[in-house]
């Protein structure tokens, strides 16, 4: 049963409304997806960024803090009960440290604040070891002292007035206690499970909210491996446990540490949940209304039309004998119009482009005119493409058409033409400009591929009798475009110059031109 256009109009109307719905409920969803994947990873970079700023600040502040005591506590190094005031009233001002000491140029703990039971013991721990080494304000990494805490050594050395070396000043950070990066980190802007970890160059945790992990290993994280590369940035990660987080994080140069602010997943994308169900509510009643409106609107379309298909019908059967009452309409029967148009089209379509082949084809070659040649180099050169020229003159060519006659000449030009067919490749054209001058246009193509094809044709074309049962030569110029600041004019004078010095040097020879 053939079906009746009102029937295909319900059906396009139909399947358009519910694509449309369906697309716009995807795309909306991807969208907004999207942008908050994106926001919640630019939100944590950022905060990554001003977390790694404050703790810069405030372990430059540190630092400074201990420098600027260190001329005192050097006037004071042979007075252990001095030292231990300065450093009771330094601890006192400043909260960014657990503990305080001063130690000698051998390693020898002269005072702390507060006692922590290591005054005279000679200390060989890393901290200690490196400050004694390095002899120059540092931060060490995190290491066992010999309390057995987990800690960060912050350290300004000591000097005389002599510039004697006398030991240093320094600050420790207790990891697994509360302490200043506590203070700093603990608690995230968001209440939706984001949280902030620390890592220090060898990828040890200096700082998470789960205290017990202070001090682990993660090397394997995909964050931590480029912190360790010194990158800063934002992206999803799936930590040790499976879960997937979108992480910001900043590496901070003075401390090699890496700040690490992220975002459970499924938090930031948890408005999406509703968004699907609202969509679709508020849409539900354009979709009745335009649905009720395609209904009345098909009706009225399609009306005419089968009043039209049902006259014709009947015309055919009756041979046109009968009474055509006029039926209003705005268009032609469609079927008949259909195929009347779609058989006109083609035959004009085939004549254009029979037309259109001729315009561009020489007629005696077969190859490709000068006209479409200027139009090929234009679409090359608004696309910016790098081509070659290969420009051809046959030598000595009017001496063939005096000797022999034009039809000879005719022939030994569709000999050329055969030649150049047999070198260039698909995306080459082979272009006559008129009487003996030949152009090929190679795409994509540099000066020393464009000189070894145009090498090859001419030693081709020289060893094979051409239609006069003797031998001929061909002279040519090659250039390559690549300047786009030169004009399509100058760079086909510069290849004809090279032409011109191949004729000029003797003939049978192919010359690269300048530029």
């Amino acid at each position: 049963m053939i079906k009746t256009l009102r029937f295909w109009i319900m059906l396009l109307i139909s399947f358009t409304m519910i694509g449309i719905l369906s697309i716009t409920l995807f795309s909306g969803y991807y969208v907004t997806k999207q942008n908050l994947i994106n926001n919640s990873l630019e939100i944590n970079r950022v905060y990554s960024m001003k977390l790694a700023q404050l703790s810069e600040e405030v372990f430059g502040g540190m630092q400074s803090n201990l420098q600027i005591k260190a001329s005192e506590m050097s006037a004071e190094i042979d007075n252990p009960e001095k030292l231990s005031e300065k450093l009771a009233d330094l601890i006192s001002s400043s909260k960014n440290f657990n503990s305080l000491s001063i130690v000698d140029r051998e390693g020898v703990v002269l005072a702390t604040s507060p006692e922590i039971g290591i005054v005279g013991k000679k200390l060989a721990t890393e901290g200690p070891t490196e400050a004694l080494r390095e002899r120059k304000p540092l931060i060490s990494k995190p290491y066992k002292a010999a309390t057995g805490r987990l800690l960060i050594l912050v350290s300004t050395p000591l000097w005389s007035e002599k510039n004697e070396y006398l030991g240093f000043l320094s600050g420790t950070i207790y990891l697994q206690q509360d302490n200043i990066i506590h203070d700093i980190l603990d608690e995230h802007f968001s209440t939706d499970g984001s949280y902030v970890w620390v890592v220090d160059t060898s990828g040890m945790l200096i700082y998470h909210p789960d205290a017990k992990r202070i001090g682990e290993t993660i090397s394997e994280n995909e964050v931590n491996l480029k912190i360790q590369r010194h990158e800063s940035g934002a992206q999803q990660v799936t930590n040790s446990e499976g879960k997937k987080f979108l992480a910001g994080y900043t590496y901070i140069k003075s401390s090699k540490w890496g700040v690490v602010s992220q975002t459970p997943f499924e938090a930031s994308i948890k408005p999406l949940s509703g968004m699907v169900y609202k969509m679709l509510l508020y849409a539900f009643p354009f979709v009745v209304f335009f649905f009720l409106l395609t209904i009345i609107l098909t009706e009225k379309l399609s009306s005419p039309l089968r009043k039209l298909a049902m006259l014709s019908a009947r015309l055919k059967e009756s041979g046109g004998q009968i009474e055509c009452n006029d039926i209003p309409t705005w268009y032609f029967e469609a079927k008949q119009l259909n195929a009347t148009i779609h058989e006109y089209a083609q035959s004009q379509q085939q004549k254009v482009e029979d037309y259109k082949e001729r315009s561009y084809t020489d007629p005696l070659t077969g190859l490709k005119n000068r006209r479409y040649g200027e139009e090929i180099t234009t679409k090359w050169i608004m696309e910016k493409k790098q081509f070659s020229v290969i420009m051809i003159d046959i030598d000595h060519f009017k001496a063939v058409n005096d000797k022999y006659g034009h039809h000879i000449g005719d022939e030994v030009l569709k000999f050329l033409s055969g030649k150049m067919n047999e070198i260039v490749r698909d995306d080459d054209v082979c272009i006559r400009l008129g009487g003996e001058e030949f152009v090929v246009l190679l795409a994509e193509t540099n000066i020393q591929e464009a000189m070894i094809i145009a090498e090859r044709l001419r030693t081709n074309v020289a060893s094979m009798l051409c239609p006069t049962n003797d031998y001929m030569t061909i002279s040519s110029g090659v250039g390559s475009y690549h300047n786009h600041n030169e004009t399509i004019e100058d760079f086909f004078n510069r290849v004809d110059k090279a032409l011109y010095q191949a004729k000029m040097e003797g003939r049978n020879k192919v010359v690269q031109s300048e530029g």
